[in-house]
């Protein structure tokens, strides 16, 4: 019989990698696959040098990111920590070893390779000796065997696994916002709106990112504090807002009462006073001037304050939006530079590293304690 067939007519021998009793176990066209307790898996990748005895790609990553979410879902749900994601094991031959009087045949893989999935393995291998054994027990994994020429095909395509896959983005997670869902389906005006995509609206098509909406919602959030504002500036940022759809944050920018309407003022207000200060002269960007190229959403975000923020969505308000953004905006925008640059140089008279500084949230508060009142519009 062709050793990469599934086999009952020999004796289970010593060199066994893995004996396991599955929960459950089926063949494949390519395969097999069986659901197993993470408790049977603790051996296989105990050793420091599993990687290299199991043949896988790469080593153990033991401080990623990933892997240590992986950690804590085994620690504090084990259940889901096998819910999502594979082993693939290759092996030389899958031996069936029916045992009279239990509830499932036991199965022996030899030959054993890790083709993808160390990383579960060794963080599994690690909780054995920390966790109680009942976190092992709820952790089913899914574990696909192959063999031969599909073992090989597996492992090349594995190896390139990573070109294939879209890597998820906080980003992707913002569908899930029923605040996002209403504006997907509200009326943009022969427009249309996706947190991918953006806006398009109007008859020439205009398009702004959710980088920029982010951002100009931020801006005009009607809060007292520039937190949104600062995270919603970066990158990194906008990834922390958008990761976290619960977060009082996130509420201010986007909520039940959050309209089409509105998000457009907002962004026409932020673009607004960005051009503003875009215009600025050079000379007023030197010196401490440095707080208008490194921190433009702080000041945008002072002159939006004169703006009537809590009615931003008020589709059937009689505030003239239009002609605040437009005639007046512009002016406040220029205050609020001029203000703000000149509290920076009152609490830092000797100057400093401006461009690290700049961008903080801590420089940002530290600027608008004890500001002044300035009637900017």
């Amino acid at each position: 019989m062709n050793a990469t067939h599934l086999s009952t007519d020999y004796p289970f021998s010593d060199d066994e990698a893995l004996a396991f009793r599955p929960l459950s176990f089926a063949q494949l066209s390519r395969g097999w696959v069986a659901e197993v307790r993470a408790a049977d898996l603790v051996s296989l990748a105990t050793s420091v040098d599993s990687a290299r005895r199991l043949g896988a790609r790469r080593g153990y990553l033991s401080d990623s990111a990933p892997n240590r979410a992986l950690a804590a879902m085994l620690t504090d749900r084990p259940a889901d920590f096998g819910f999502v994601g594979q082993i693939v094991l290759g092996a030389d031959a899958v031996r069936l070893v029916p045992e009279p009087g239990a509830f499932s045949d036991r199965i022996h893989v030899i030959g054993l390779e890790c083709i993808d999935g160390l990383q579960r393995l060794r963080i599994i291998a690690d909780a054995a000796g920390c966790l109680p054994k009942a976190n092992l027990e709820q952790a089913v994994m899914r574990i696909e065997i192959l063999c031969g020429k599909e073992r090989q095909r597996a492992r090349v395509l594995y190896d390139a696994a990573d070109r294939y896959q879209n890597v998820s983005t906080a980003q992707d997670g913002l569908i899930r916002c029923p605040h996002i869902l209403r504006l997907m389906n509200a009326d943009w005006e022969r427009g249309s709106f996706d947190p991918r995509r953006g806006i398009t609206t109007g008859p020439r098509g205009e398009r702004f990112t959710m980088e920029e909406v982010t951002q100009a919602l931020a801006c005009l959030s009607n809060g007292d504090l520039p937190d949104a504002a600062n995270l919603a500036a970066t990158p990194e940022g906008r990834e922390t807002l958008w990761g976290n759809i619960g977060s009082p944050l996130y509420s201010q920018l986007f909520h039940a009462d959050v309209q089409p309407l509105g998000v457009l003022r907002a962004f026409e207000a932020w673009q607004r006073a960005r051009e503003t200060l875009n215009t600025l002269p050079v000379r007023q960007r030197q010196g401490h001037g440095h707080l208008i190229r490194y921190a433009p959403a702080l000041i945008c975000w002072l002159a939006c304050r004169r703006l009537p923020l809590t009615s931003l969505h008020d589709v059937k308000g009689t505030y003239r939006w239009d002609e605040a953004i437009s005639l007046r905006l512009p002016a406040a925008t220029e205050a609020a530079a001029e203000v703000l640059v000149r509290r920076y140089r009152e609490i830092r008279p000797d100057g400093g590293p401006y461009k690290p500084e700049a961008p903080t949230l801590a420089l940002w508060k530290e600027l608008l304690n004890s500001l002044p009142a300035v009637d900017l519009l």
